[in-house]
């Protein structure tokens, strides 16, 4: 604050030092253009405060932070309270859910106990009228803490807890009994994606059909999950909204196609607009994404079953967009129509869920996959459509190897 005692004091002065009075008029120049600065944004809040519009900004940072403190409460399995005053902690499912959904926003659980599963198991038989080729049907294994976030073609989002999905028994699979999810006019959903980490990821990175990316702060994605919209994070009338991945900024991100094209690059270079990273021909598309973390390598699976297995090292990063993509598969290959229907970073307790042409729903350890390289395949009409890999703790590791080793 400028006042007169400040005021006579330059007044004095410049009497006494003409040549300082220069230096106090820039002075005084630049403090004046400050409070005028000020003023506007003064100005400009208080418009906002009488038409309503940073009320529904505070509002909606309410709400946000409202529904991150919900996800780290489930995640926690209850409320948040001190450590003294903390009870006996409550007993956690340790099952998992295996979720097959469809773009028609059909969706069946199967509850399944990891301690009971055998390699090479069969766990369900999907009845469906329809091939499940034709209703690109795709798979998620998820906990019963999980928030699931529900994203249509349109970048419409709806988000729900696992256990507000209806479990369906193994031996009523079908989508005439599956939970609907509906999609609006000219919509279709594209994907499901848990979502109940996302505070402890710097970045959140929405990727197209087509090969094109962009990347948010996963406090701004809360925000938007808030609002029910992420946007469709596409560029052209020919694409498609894809999904979503979480990560941090140093993490390796990693894009792959359906005819064995590969884009690496860490999460924090890239673009923050929507911006294509990996040139597809016109008959491929975007089938997985993921970040490599700590896993020590990467399993790729095909249509026929074969199990391409690679170390993380054998990932070449990309030094700039618009790529062609690191091949996986030979030419001879692609054209004789090996395709990828799924890929993710895998260690010695991974397994994985399969599902087939004819509905079939399969689980396999994907150390006894690597080692044998082919996936039993049920006839030569059988083929798979959908893979999805989880990570099974040691403990139940083990007991699921004495089971299989049990004599009969």
């Amino acid at each position: 604050m400028i006042g007169q005692g400040k005021i006579d004091e330059w007044i004095s002065e410049v009497q006494e030092r003409p040549e300082s009075a220069e230096l106090i008029i820039r002075y005084i120049a630049k403090r004046l253009s400050e409070l005028a600065g000020r003023e506007e944004e003064l100005a400009a809040e208080n418009i906002e405060l009488l038409s309503g519009r940073k009320v529904e900004e505070y509002e909606n940072r309410i709400a946000s932070l409202e529904y991150q403190l919900e996800l780290l409460k489930r995640q926690l399995g209850g409320e948040v309270v001190l450590p003294s005053e903390a009870p006996a902690p409550k007993p956690v499912s340790e099952n998992v859910n295996i979720l097959a959904y469809n773009s028609l926003g059909q969706v069946l659980c199967l509850e399944i106990n990891p301690d009971a599963l055998e390699s090479g198991q069969t766990l369900a038989l999907i009845q469906s009228e329809v091939p499940v080729s034709d209703l690109q049907v795709n798979l998620l294994v998820t906990g019963a803490q999980e928030e699931l976030l529900f994203i249509f073609d349109s970048g419409r989002t709806v988000a729900m807890p696992t256990t507000k999905l209806p479990v369906s028994h193994p031996e009523q699979l079908a989508w005439q009994g599956a939970f609907l999810q509906e999609p609006h006019i000219k919509e279709e959903l594209a994907a499901i994606h848990p979502v109940g980490k996302m505070t402890l990821y710097d970045t959140c990175v929405q990727a197209s059909r087509r090969g094109f990316v962009k990347k948010m702060k996963t406090t701004f994605l809360a925000a938007h999950i808030t609002e029910n919209y992420i946007g469709s994070g596409v560029k052209m009338p020919a694409d498609k909204t894809w999904g979503l991945t979480l990560a941090n900024n140093d993490d390796l991100f990693v894009l792959v196609s359906q005819e064995g094209y590969i884009f690496s690059m860490p999460a924090g270079r890239l673009p923050i607009a929507i911006e294509e990273v990996i040139r597809l021909a016109i008959t491929d598309h975007i089938v997985t994404a993921f970040v490599a973390g700590q896993k020590p390598s990467i399993l790729f699976i095909t249509q026929n079953g074969k199990a391409v297995h690679r170390d993380m090292g054998w990932l070449e990063v990309a030094s700039s967009f618009k790529t062609k993509g690191q091949p996986l598969l030979s030419k001879e290959r692609r054209e004789a129509g090996t395709r990828i229907i799924g890929a993710a970073p895998v260690d010695a307790l991974e397994w994985g869920v399969f599902l087939h042409s004819d509905g079939t729903l399969s689980v396999q350890r994907l150390s006894e996959l690597v080692a044998r390289g082919t996936l039993p395949l049920g006839g030569t009409a059988d083929s798979l459509v959908s893979f999805a890999s989880f990570h099974m703790a040691e403990k139940m590791q083990e007991a699921s190897k004495e089971k299989a080793h049990r004599p009969a």
